[in-house]
């Protein structure tokens, strides 16, 4: 009797025993990854504010732009003066093409007159 007591007391005893080191391991993981986690969001975090913001550590160097000339600035000002035409009205005409009905692109989809007559403007400059 006492031979089969002490059994039963080492396998209850083996069964705790793989409980606790089991408990131990998942408990030791489940911290680990807590961990990894709150290091992680602070750091994406940042990271993609920098990625977003255009910001970064390593600045190429600046090189100074070419100022541009008078012909460049009067194409820059008939630009402006043909997509300023490509805009609804107040009553909701097209200032390009005069047309009372919204711009489709190919797919279907309303387009901004500026989009739609992109080309035509293009080709007048």
């Amino acid at each position: 009797m006492s031979n089969l007591v002490l059994k039963l007391a080492q396998a209850i005893g083996i069964v705790v025993l793989a409980v606790l080191v089991v408990g131990t391991v998942i408990g030791v993981l489940q911290w680990l990854v807590v961990a990894a986690g709150l290091v992680a969001l602070p750091v994406a975090g940042i990271w993609l504010y920098f990625r977003l913001s255009g910001r970064s550590t390593a600045r190429p160097a600046r090189r100074s732009a070419p100022r541009p000339t008078r012909a460049d600035r009067a194409v820059t000002a008939r630009r402006a003066e043909l997509e300023g035409r490509a805009v609804y009205d107040a009553v909701g005409r097209c200032g390009w093409c005069g047309s009372g009905t919204r711009h489709q692109d190919r797919y279907g989809f309303p387009a901004t007159p500026l989009a739609f007559h992109r080309s035509e403007i293009d080709a007048m400059l």
